[in-house]
């Protein structure tokens, strides 16, 4: 019976030092393997079916080819993307956990207190992906068909008229405060998750305006069942040419254009960092992805090697 026990104690024994020679010999091998060798992920901070979203999936597309390796979409919407940047910040900085980031990002501090991480120092910045326009819209069914309409009915019913936003703190909200002042009118902000969301609601008349970026519009626009009644850009473009800018509606001084960047978490290798920057350049650089995202709206720094961020 002795023997039998010592032997089981060695057999375990060995059984351990064999678990932690894999372990090390997986962990050696995580470390030296070519980056990179298993899939990577784009965390997108809102639901599918806006403007980082359809970015995110075109890029998807173009970098797995340049990369050789299958880049998936996570969408985790809230707080005007805050809860996705909070996630990647958080995540291993190994370079297969990468975050599209936006302009809504740079004031997260001012408006959530409650984060635990900051965008300047937990986050490392890759490359520019592209800038986007901002849009107002109204349902097709909605009388409201100009920035002259809106302001008359926001006049003759101060905070009865309702816009949507892509949540507190985003662009989207912080232009239409912009658009009240510069106005002299008051409407009722309505915050949601995310521009998809929020159009639900708009198409269906129950709530009057929503600003959403241009990509993200531009399918409700095509469809007809919302109506552009202004850009909040200082010119006009292509894909919706017939829409006026605020400028030329009437009101000054609201234009705030929407960029998307890619980040990693902070401490991500140098040598990741400089392979995905090179991968970004690349594929912004082809024709046929520029052409696609400025068909839809995006726009696309003259040269791939002006994304780079450092």
């Amino acid at each position: 019976m002795q023997k039998e026990i010592s032997l089981g104690k060695r057999r375990l024994a060995a059984f351990a030092m064999l678990g932690s020679l894999l372990s090390a010999g997986t962990k050696a091998f995580e470390s030296t393997a070519p980056y990179p060798s298993r899939p990577v992920t784009l965390t997108v901070g809102y639901p599918p079916g806006g403007g980082a979203d359809t970015l995110a999936r075109l890029l998807a597309r173009h970098l797995a080819k340049e990369l050789e390796q299958d880049v998936v979409i996570h969408n985790r919407p809230g707080a005007a993307s805050n809860i996705a940047a909070e996630a990647v910040a958080h995540a291993k900085p190994d370079g297969y956990t990468l975050y599209i980031s936006t302009r809504s990002n740079t004031i997260h501090k001012s408006m959530y207190g409650h984060f635990d991480f900051d965008m300047a120092s937990d986050l490392a910045p890759i490359g520019v992906l592209a800038k986007v326009p901002n849009v107002i819209l109204t349902g097709a069914q909605s009388p409201i068909s100009s920035v002259a309409d809106l302001i008359t009915l926001a006049k003759r019913r101060p905070g009865g008229v309702t816009y949507a936003s892509t949540g507190v703190g985003s662009d989207t909200h912080l232009l239409g405060e912009l658009f009240q002042q510069h106005a002299g009118i008051q409407l009722l902000h309505v915050p949601y998750r995310g521009g998809a969301v929020a159009m639900a609601d708009v198409i269906a008349g129950r709530v009057d305006l929503l600003i959403f970026s241009l990509p993200g519009a531009l399918p409700y626009i095509k469809a007809s069942s919302a109506r552009p009644i202004a850009l909040m850009s200082s010119t006009r473009v292509s894909p919706v040419a017939g829409v006026p800018t605020m400028e030329e509606s009437g009101v000054r001084n609201v234009n705030l254009e929407t960029w998307f960047g890619l980040m990693a978490p902070a401490g991500t290798p140098a040598s990741v960092i400089v392979k995905l920057n090179r991968a970004v350049n690349a594929v912004l650089a082809k024709p046929d992805l520029r052409d696609a995202l400025g068909a839809q709206g995006y726009v696309v720094p003259p040269r791939a090697r002006d994304t780079v961020m450092s």
